[in-house]
């Protein structure tokens, strides 16, 4: 699902429906920023139109980015410093290129977020430094994830510190007297609201301060904040909010049409169509969207297919998609076994609900013989998962077997999110490098026929 042909598409069929024959800039910015540019580029230059500047962010260099004829900036991921720091100067660099009566196309992607993180002119004012401040969003950002906040949760909070969230990026363009802004995005979360997705840029900001409120309090985060940061944000109790973000009647707001051109959807719908040309007898996608603790997740997902196995003697596959969370806080800080030398967290999502639901197969097999059936592979459609070199991995009810053997303790790694350890050491680990894209993970089920 490469997103090249999509932003081709529907870039061309975005320029036959323009009424201006006005220069347009790219910006390009995620982890599929290359791919989605060079569709871009292709489509504005079979249509004749100049493409008058722009830049692509990208999540690492392309080897042939000297070809493109935008700069191409890396930003870091999945927490920002310096790397990010530079891709925002970047990008305020190339908004000083549009001119009045521009048009400007926005190619947004999963790591949009990370990659262009940078403080707010209000965060930069109080901190003093934008490396000061980067540092506290830098902090910020790890605590979010550590308490295993879903996607949309943190980016209510992400968005309002960022110098080009909350629609910061659309208003800044519309100081430039721009004449539209057209977004194309690929959806990374459930849902695929705009006023998530890569922290919302081009969107105006839904929550408010109340509202913004109750999130910190949900997740017990004020405490967590650095205290310039929380009075930043108006956590300190004095009654003062010092960053703002437009409203939604900003005229900025007026100029911008946007368009999800891939999400998960597609990723699900995808696979099916492969493992039926691959002859797969049966093959069932999820309406439900993956979310939620992955180790629940992984062992609920091993739970329904010992179930359905016992039901049928055919081949059949069944396709998960979403985005579930693992609160690295809670279970490392709460586990007696920190002490034993590895207690740092190794491993992702993916990686977490595979280790649990081989465990579930694993232990299911001395009493159920289906459960040998099962293949199980979990992983992340941007070809990483969590900070490790892999995508996810491919396990079964003989992968912990494999583990004890290696001289590892799956259970163990479970408890200290060691995931990345304990399949590395039975070979289950995917490694596929980056895929270009991102739609958040994919969970593959399947069940061989019994006669197998």
């Amino acid at each position: 699902m490469s997103p090249f042909p999509r932003s081709r598409d529907r870039t061309a069929a975005w320029l036959s429906e323009r009424s201006a024959t006005s220069p347009v800039h790219v910006f390009a910015l995620g982890k599929a920023s290359v791919e989605m540019a060079r569709g871009a580029l292709h489509a504005l230059s079979a249509a004749n139109v100049t493409c008058a500047g722009g830049i692509v962010v990208a999540a690492h260099k392309p080897a042939d980015a000297d070809t493109l004829p935008l700069a191409v900036r890396i930003g870091d991921h999945p927490l920002p410093d310096i790397g990010s720091l530079a891709a925002a100067d970047a990008i305020a660099n190339a908004i000083a290129q549009v001119d009045a009566g521009d048009d400007v196309l926005v190619l947004l992607s999963g790591g949009t977020t990370s990659l262009c993180a940078a403080p707010c002119a209000e965060l930069v004012t109080l901190v003093g430094h934008p490396a000061d401040a980067q540092s506290q969003i830098a902090n910020a950002m790890w605590s979010m994830m550590a308490h295993g906040m879903a996607i949309h949760d943190m980016n209510a909070l992400r968005r309002r510190l960022l110098r080009w969230g909350a629609g910061r990026l659309a208003t800044a363009l519309h100081a430039r007297a721009v004449r539209h802004i057209h977004v194309l995005a690929i959806s990374d979360v459930i849902g695929d609201d705009p006023a998530v997705i890569g922290s919302a840029p081009c969107t105006a900001d839904p929550l408010s301060h109340e509202e913004l409120l109750v999130l910190c309090d949900a997740h017990g985060l004020r405490s967590e904040f650095d205290v310039t940061l929380a009075r930043a944000l108006g956590l300190s109790g004095d009654g003062r909010v010092r960053i703002h973000t437009a409203p939604p009647s900003h005229p900025a707001f007026a100029k911008v049409t946007y368009e999800v051109i891939a999400s998960n959807a597609d990723a699900r719908q995808a696979a099916a169509a492969a493992a039926i040309t691959l002859g797969v007898r049966n093959v069932v996608v999820a309406d439900e969207a993956l979310q939620g603790d992955a180790e629940e997740a992984g062992v609920r997902i091993a739970q329904i297919a010992l179930r359905l196995a016992a039901a049928s003697t055919d081949q059949s596959l069944l396709i998960w998609g979403g985005e579930p969370t693992v609160d690295m806080a809670e279970r490392i800080v709460d586990d007696a076994d920190t002490d034993q030398g590895d207690a740092e967290a190794h491993g992702g999502r993916m990686q977490t609900l595979a280790l649990a639901a081989s465990l579930a197969l694993a232990n299911a097999s001395f009493s159920n013989k289906h459960a040998r059936r099962i293949s199980i592979l979990a992983a992340g459609t941007d070809g990483r998962d969590g900070p490790t070199d892999a995508a996810g991995a491919i396990v079964d009810a003989f992968s912990p077997l494999q583990m004890h053997r290696a001289g590892r303790d799956p259970e163990r790694d479970m408890r200290l999110l060691q995931s990345y350890h304990a399949l590395n050491s039975a070979g289950a680990l995917l490694r596929i490098g980056p895929t270009g894209t991102n739609v958040m993970d994919l969970v593959l089920v399947l069940t061989d026929a019994s006669e197998a």
